[in-house]
């Protein structure tokens, strides 16, 4: 049995990070745990896309607060 987490899990945590981020769109430790969560694994990147996409299409976050930090480092982002 592996000891991380399950796909439910990793989408519960994305759907988490998009509000906190949400509540707080400014704070830059918000914005650094997240960005290190993001870099952990790139299922945590997939799954915070997801729950950027589905929390846009409730039109409760304007575009432009939903950025992914600027802090991140390049060899976290997308190929």
């Amino acid at each position: 049995m592996s000891g991380g987490p399950s796909p439910h899990e990793i989408e519960q945590a994305a759907i988490g990070w998009v509000m906190a981020l949400h509540e707080a769109p400014q704070d830059p430790a918000v914005r650094e745990r997240l960005a290190a969560w993001l870099a952990a694994d790139p299922a945590h990147r997939a799954a915070y896309g997801e729950a950027r996409k589905l929390w846009l299409l409730t039109g409760l976050v304007p575009p432009q607060q939903a950025d992914e930090p600027q802090s991140e480092s390049p060899s976290a982002q997308r190929p």
